[in-house]
């Protein structure tokens, strides 16, 4: 099609416009050329110039359907069945990727999926500009489309919906195993002495790049896919099985970082938004230390390019897994706790707890509703301001009885339980800052934790393995996520 003016992709039938914010319509054009936009009894216009354009209608508030008419020259484009409420983009990696046709109880929740008032876009997953037009759309949500949804995006939206009663849409921005690196621009990472490490890195494997040479290492890392597969199927597993074999990096590579920025990101910058939802981290787990700077660089450089300084971003936190053989590994705490940093320094930002959803030996679980809904909860008390708890205990102060620690909480709701019959994931330690498994005992909203190797307890810690199957909650059933009452290693 040879469209003098074309519209951005982002926009098609059925799609979900934010209400109660302007309503950025862009796309490309011949220089000259007047675009026209009508929409709910409303004019605008644009002129393109040096080949794009871009309109901005007034907010509207919730409602729908309607229908947004553009009118250039002799073209006329019509989308239908436009919706007014709020636009959520669920960002991070293969578990905000994951589908629902994916997880427990898909079928069940697939046949009873007709939720008119959801819609969702996924962006196209581009690893660089090939030339292919693509054409994506958005998706109404009904047993047809459900199923291939982001799972815990659906499960987010249906707990909105259910609860407000205004209609929800979901742009998928996300893509499995990648770095936060990938979703920011090349400077973002250059301009810090700490996170210029990953194009470091990128740099200088792509120094004196030769695609013959990359030609024969990618035929070499087919054949250990292969052998991989022959292990897998054989029925190795963890230390047995291996690490995935990593792909040998190049310029068109979906992992390199800045990549996904330009391809995917960027082509839904300006569409309006409520907020970001965002599930990542597992492939940053070898740098815990500096994710904390990582996830907030990333957050400040989106709420730039969106132009909203208070964008409210809502994350998950990562859930307990082997980490391949290494349960008792320190990298995914240190990487949570990283993530809980974040919520104490940047506004507008909340994390959900998902260390009861996790699995040991699989780092794609596929329990996902409860951590749609938790998300769902976040952005009912924290976005919406709604009368509900979103937050499970929250690791307060302490103080020492003798060779006891007191722990306090903020978020117990009624007072604390323990998920199952004993209390578990505590650890106590003296000023050798060896830890020992503890007992704890739960009085109100205060635990008491000891041991009888300790004499002078010094400090605890809670659910601090890679995996752990601690079970501290509140009385609504939200879990406490890990947490260290001395935060050593973080120099």
């Amino acid at each position: 099609m040879n469209a003098e003016v074309r519209v951005n992709a982002v926009f098609s039938d059925h799609m979900v416009l934010q209400r109660e914010a302007t309503i950025p319509v862009w796309g490309t054009g011949l220089d000259g050329m007047v675009v026209k936009l009508q929409f709910h009894g409303k004019q605008t216009e644009a002129v393109v110039a040096n080949g794009c354009w871009r309109a901005d209608l007034p907010a509207e508030k919730a409602g729908g359907p309607y229908e947004l008419i553009i009118e250039a020259g002799n073209q006329l484009i019509v989308f239908r069945d436009v919706l007014i409420g709020d636009v959520w983009l669920a960002g991070g990696q293969s578990n905000m990727q994951w589908s629902l046709a994916q997880t427990d109880h898909a079928q069940a929740e697939i046949v009873d999926s007709h939720i008119p008032d959801f819609r969702f876009y996924d962006v196209p997953r581009v690893s660089y500009e090939d030339g292919i037009v693509h054409s994506p759309s958005w998706k109404v949500c009904t047993p047809e489309h459900a199923g291939a949804f982001s799972a815990v995006a659906y499960y987010f939206a249906k707990g909105i919906i259910t609860e407000l009663g205004i209609p929800i849409g979901i742009i998928g921005c996300n893509w499995g195993g990648t770095s936060i690196a990938c979703w920011v621009s090349e400077q973002v990472l250059t301009h810090d002495d700490d996170l210029r490490i990953y194009a470091d890195e990128y740099n200088e494997q792509i120094e004196n790049f030769d695609w013959d040479v990359f030609a024969a290492k990618e035929a070499h890392y087919k054949e250990q896919i292969a052998e991989y597969d022959r292990r897998f199927a054989a029925g190795l597993r963890e230390k047995e099985l291996g690490d995935f074999p990593a792909a040998p990096m190049n310029p068109h590579y979906f992992l390199r970082p800045f990549g996904l920025y330009s391809t995917m990101l960027l082509t839904v910058v300006p569409f309006a938004l409520k907020g970001v939802l965002f599930y990542q981290g597992e492939s940053d787990a070898h740098r815990p230390l500096i994710y904390d700077k990582l996830l907030t660089a990333m957050i400040s450089h989106w709420r730039t390019i969106w132009h909203h300084s208070m964008l409210p971003f809502l994350f998950v936190q990562l859930p307990a897994f082997g980490n391949g053989g290494n349960a008792n590994g320190k990298e995914w705490p240190l990487l949570r706790e990283s993530q809980l940093i974040v919520t104490e320094q940047v506004p507008y930002t909340g994390m959900v707890v998902a260390l009861d959803c996790g699995d040991l030996e699989d780092i794609h679980p596929t329990n996902k509703k409860p951590v749609g809904e938790r998300l769902a909860l976040l952005a009912l008390e924290r976005v919406y301001e709604q009368p509900v708890e979103s937050s499970g205990p929250v690791y307060k102060d302490y103080l020492i009885d003798h060779n006891k620690i007191i722990l306090h909480f903020d978020h117990t709701g009624n007072g604390l339980e323990a998920r199952g019959n004993q209390l578990i994931g505590f650890e106590i330690a003296d000023e050798t800052n060896e830890y020992v498994s503890a007992q704890a005992v739960i009085e109100g909203a205060t635990v008491e934790v000891w041991s009888d190797q300790i004499v002078n307890p010094l400090a605890v810690r809670y659910g601090w393995a890679n995996y752990t199957e601690a079970n501290l909650v509140n009385s609504f059933g939200l879990p406490a996520g890990p947490f260290r009452t001395k935060r050593e290693e973080r120099q």
